[in-house]
């Protein structure tokens, strides 16, 4: 097995790398689309395709040796900076995907897409979650970019899209990620907001990486949903982390989306239904306050 993997330096990146240093029999390139540096096992070998575009490029950094697997992880993850440059955003995001979609096909690799329960507006979240069936409403130039790089991975007949929910945990890259900025802010006993009225089924980055991989190793294909155990709210969510972790939870303040109202807008509710992916892998991630104590 054979993986090519973008987005190694950040946050998912990271933890799939780490993942990955366990099964020394597989090889790994990463493909990068910034300087930013990222630590990876002895033998691996990194593409810089600072253009998305230059599918060259790629083909020449690979040369003979190529992928039976690629799993991509990276683009523009940021929402505020999609919303600030459409443009950012449809290349780092959907030219990218084409690129790697067009060597996946050359090269007859499998390739798994990683997107977002932002694609859904959340304004009706039905009982249980989002399943693969519903259809995607995006709200933001960023969940956009997202939903066509899903559409160009699924022309391919080996393609597959991973929606992901939010993603927590401790950091093996300088990405934070949303527990870094919450610990943070909860350790300079300054005010976190948090909404009462955002939900998401948060999920352990390292289960998500875990799951990513058997999904790439099964080569599945079609749309398929993970996520964590349980509906949260953004307050609920913050209060599991401060009393696992031991901050003190009275310095989050709850507040009303309507309160403070944003830039790219901000889906109510985008729980993810993922039932079919743990039913499959016989695999369940883990509720916060299990995964937390357990890093």
């Amino acid at each position: 097995m054979h993986i090519l993997l973008s987005g190694a330096s950040g946050f998912l990146g990271s933890a799939c790398v780490d993942l990955l240093r366990r099964f020394p029999e597989i090889e790994l390139s990463v493909v990068r689309s910034s300087r930013v540096e990222c630590v990876l096992p002895l033998g691996s070998r990194e593409i810089t395709l600072l253009d998305p575009t230059d599918y060259s490029a790629l083909e020449k950094g690979l040369g003979a040796r190529t992928p039976t697997h690629i799993m991509h992880l990276g683009g523009v993850s940021s929402p505020s900076a999609c919303e600030q440059d459409p443009t950012l955003a449809y290349r780092g995001n959907v030219e990218f995907t084409k690129t790697l979609v067009r060597y996946a096909k050359q090269t007859a690799a499998h390739i798994s897409l990683v997107s977002t329960d932002l694609v859904f507006d959340g304004a009706r979240a039905p009982p249980g979650g989002f399943d693969e069936t519903a259809t995607p409403l995006p709200l933001s130039h960023y969940s956009r970019s997202k939903v066509a790089a899903e559409v160009e991975t699924l022309s391919y007949h080996k393609g597959c899209v991973v929606r992901l929910a939010l993603l927590y945990g401790h950091s093996f890259s300088k990405s934070r990620g949303v527990l870094g900025w919450m610990e943070e802010t909860l350790l300079a006993r300054e005010q976190l907001i948090l909404f009462i009225d955002e939900y998401r089924s948060p999920i352990h980055v390292a289960d998500a990486a875990s799951s990513l991989f058997e999904i790439s190793r099964l080569s599945l294909t079609g749309v398929w949903h993970c996520g964590g155990p349980t509906r949260m709210s953004r307050v609920e969510f913050g209060i599991a982390i401060a009393e696992t972790l031991g901050y003190n939870s009275g310095y989050i303040q709850p507040t009303w989306r309507a309160e403070a109202p944003s830039l790219p807008l901000r889906p109510e509710d985008v729980t993810l239904n993922s039932s079919k992916l743990s039913a499959l892998l016989g695999f369940t991630p883990r509720p916060v306050r299990e995964a937390l104590i357990e890093e």
